[in-house]
């Protein structure tokens, strides 16, 4: 299903896409998931990102799935007239706090799978390309969930996005995405102090803190 579908009908139930409903689509900028789930088995996705305006406003993931890919396009729905939004953090409506970042949690009901196998994680979200218009935002994969039949390994979490990144007086290495900020366990064998790329690993405890912290990114690829 397209995302102007999508648009429309969220629209509908909220205003009828009346000239007070303006539709704003947004990217995602990190992902949180599980390594690997049964078949059938619900689970939720991390999504976060950019707010794209201020005002009444209904956040919807724009969640897609088919036969070999999770996909989200999300986009904001705002209804009244349009609002500037304030320099400083404020209430300016039912919709509470304004906030930098949107992080929200996106369930997903199964997937499908009669025997192991993977499905790419995707969303919209910047490839440093050109966006000629706020609805063809492109997406990208962030990483892949396997279904696996019998059991499943849930000591990681899969993550990815595109992330900054600064490294310490001792060498620590701390990636920053949005309202997250992750210990690298294994950082790049370069020896910058800042950098930044859109990245892939997953999320762990380590036998040991790192750098001080329990809960630890380990990096597969940057990009």
């Amino acid at each position: 299903m397209r995302r102007a579908l999508f648009a429309c009908l969220t629209a509908v139930v909220m205003a009828a896409c009346s000239d007070d409903t303006r539709v704003v689509f947004t990217q995602v900028n990190w992902m949180e998931w599980p390594a690997e789930v049964l078949p059938a088995q619900p689970f939720s996705v991390r999504l976060v990102g950019f707010n794209s305006g201020c005002g009444d406003q209904h956040f919807d993931p724009g969640m897609m799935v088919d036969n070999s890919a999770v996909t989200f396009e999300p986009f904001f729905v705002f209804s009244g007239p349009p609002l500037v939004c304030p320099v400083a953090a404020g209430r300016t409506s039912t919709a509470g706090p304004i906030a930098a970042f949107f992080d929200v949690r996106s369930p997903v009901g199964g997937l499908s799978a009669p025997s192991p196998r993977s499905y790419d994680m995707r969303a919209a979200t910047d490839v440093s390309v050109p966006v000629t218009a706020p609805a063809s935002i492109p997406a990208r994969t962030f990483g892949q969930i396997v279904v696996r039949s019998d059991s499943v390994d849930s000591s990681r979490t899969n993550a990815g996005g595109r992330v900054s990144a600064s490294r310490d007086l001792s060498g620590c290495v701390r990636i920053f995405a949005g309202v997250n900020q992750y210990v690298v366990e294994n950082p790049p064998s370069d020896t910058a102090t800042f950098w930044s790329a859109f990245v892939q690993g997953y999320l762990h405890k380590p036998a040991a803190p790192a750098c001080g912290d329990s809960l630890v990114f380990h990096l597969v690829s940057r990009n």
